[in-house]
């Protein structure tokens, strides 16, 4: 009994806990390619590196696996937010990439913005 107590803890203990996190500032590029659904966005300035997990520190990705109508709401409102000049807050999960060609693992997913 005593074993099968200390291996569930053991499991529960090992698993990992994903975490959101939040960058800011103005948009320097909105860039969307013609062969593929992913929209990749850049900021004006970061602070840090935006995910050590990820190959690429600097861009992040509204995911080509979204449905249609979320991913356009999305490039809506950054093309919104860049036009008008204004900041925009984009939040992405930190264990979580975007694949690039077979390279698995390049952007942040963005997961919510504001």
């Amino acid at each position: 009994m005593k074993k099968l107590i200390l291996g569930c803890a053991l499991l529960m203990a090992s698993q990992a806990q994903a975490a959101w996190i939040t960058v800011s500032g103005k948009l320097k590029d909105v860039v969307v390619y013609s062969s593929r659904d992913t929209i990749l966005v850049t900021l004006e300035s970061v602070t840090s590196d935006i995910n050590t997990t990820c190959s690429n520190k600097r861009t992040l990705a509204v995911s080509h696996s979204l449905p249609t109508e979320r991913r356009n709401r999305m490039y809506s409102m950054l093309l919104a937010r860049q036009t008008a000049g204004k900041n925009v807050s984009l939040t992405y999960e930190t264990t979580s990439c975007e694949s690039w060609d077979a390279n698995s693992a390049v952007y942040s997913r963005i997961v919510r913005m504001y």
